[in-house]
C-alpha cells in the first residue's frame, strides 16, 4: 500500500515556511512553522489547563504508529472510524496525528479517563483495522512527566535537554513536521467528553489569556513585585521565583497580599527605605 505520486508522495513539507509577512499573529498547522508553534503552544496549554479542572492526572498515553506509507485518502477514511470504536468502548482522550520522516503517519492519544492497561490495550486491538489490512503497533505508558509531554504530543517550542545533554532552546525543532495543507488533515481531535465542564479549547484559552492579563496587570501594581522578591527571599529561594510572581500576580488584588504589603511598608520594609535613604 505505497503512496508514491509526481511531488514523491511526501505527507509532509520537507522545507517549510518559516513565518510570512503579515500585520496578524501567525497561526495554522500548516501555513507557516512560526503558526504551527503558536498553535502547538496554545493546545499544550489548553491540555495542561484541562488537567487542572479535572483535579487528578490523565491516565495512560498511547502512541500508535502505521508501520507502512498510506495514501491520504486511506489514513482519512481509516481514523474516524477507529475514533468511534474507541468512544463506543468507553475511552475518553485526545489524539494528535503526525507524520515522521519516514513518510508515515503516527498518532499520540492522551486517554483521560480512568481504566486499565488491560482495557485499553483492548479497546485498541479491537478498534483499530486488522494488522493483515494496514500494519501497525502500539505503545501504552503510563505519565511520568505530564507537563512535558503535553508539550511533547503537539510538538510546542520548549527548552530542555537534547538527548546529547545539550540546553537547546527548542527541544522538539527536529521532530516537528507540518503536514501538506493540501491533504487537510485534521491534526488534533478528542473522542467522548475530553473537556471539562462543558468546554472547549477555544474556551479554554480563552481564560488562559484573561488569567495571563490578570497576572501581568497584578505584577505592574505598587509593590507586589517587591513582595514576590521577599517571600523568594522568605523561602530561602526553594520556590522559583516566577512561580511565586505567578501567584501573588494572580491574587494581587485579595486583602491578604494588600494587608501584607501594608503591614510590610509599616514595618521591615519602612526601616529599609529610611536606611537606603540614609
Amino acid at each position: 500500500m505505497i503512496y508514491s505520486s509526481a511531488d514523491d508522495g511526501k505527507i509532509f513539507q520537507t522545507k517549510p515556511v518559516y513565518s510570512k509577512p503579515s500585520q496578524f499573529k501567525p497561526k495554522g498547522w500548516t501555513d507557516t512553522t512560526l503558526g504551527y508553534i503558536r498553535e502547538a503552544n496554545q493546545w499544550a496549554m489548553c491540555i495542561l489547563r484541562n488537567r487542572k479542572l479535572m483535579n487528578r492526572p490523565y491516565s495512560w498515553v498511547v502512541h500508535l504508529n502505521l508501520n507502512e506509507e498510506l495514501p491520504p485518502k486511506t489514513i482519512k477514511d481509516m481514523w474516524p472510524k477507529v475514533c468511534r470504536k474507541l468512544k463506543d468502548r468507553g475511552i475518553v482522550a485526545l489524539w494528535v496525528r503526525e507524520p515522521n520522516r519516514l513518510n508515515k503517519c503516527h498518532y499520540h492519544i492522551l486517554i483521560k479517563n480512568q481504566t486499565s492497561k488491560s482495557a485499553l490495550m483492548k479497546a485498541i486491538e479491537e478498534s483499530m483495522p486488522s494488522r493483515e489490512v494496514i500494519k501497525w503497533r502500539k505503545r501504552v505508558e503510563p505519565i511520568k512527566k505530564e507537563w512535558r509531554l503535553c508539550h511533547y504530543i503537539v510538538k510546542a517550542k520548549i527548552r530542555g535537554r537534547n538527548k546529547k545533554g545539550i540546553l537547546v532552546e527548542d527541544l522538539y525543532r527536529p521532530k516537528r513536521l507540518l503536514f501538506l495543507a493540501k491533504l487537510k488533515f485534521k491534526k488534533v481531535g478528542t473522542i467522548g467528553d475530553f473537556w471539562e465542564r462543558g468546554k472547549n479549547k477555544k474556551k479554554l484559552w480563552d481564560e488562559i489569556k484573561a488569567i495571563e492579563k490578570q497576572i501581568g496587570e497584578g505584577l505592574e501594581k505598587p509593590n507586589v513585585k517587591r513582595l514576590c522578591g521577599y517571600v523568594y527571599d522568605f523561602l530561602g529561594g526553594t520556590v522559583p521565583l516566577k512561580k511565586i510572581e505567578r501567584s501573588y500576580g494572580f491574587w494581587s488584588n485579595s486583602d491578604g497580599v494588600q494587608k501584607w504589603i501594608d503591614s510590610l511598608l509599616t514595618d521591615e520594609w519602612a526601616e529599609e527605605d529610611a536606611a537606603d535613604n540614609g
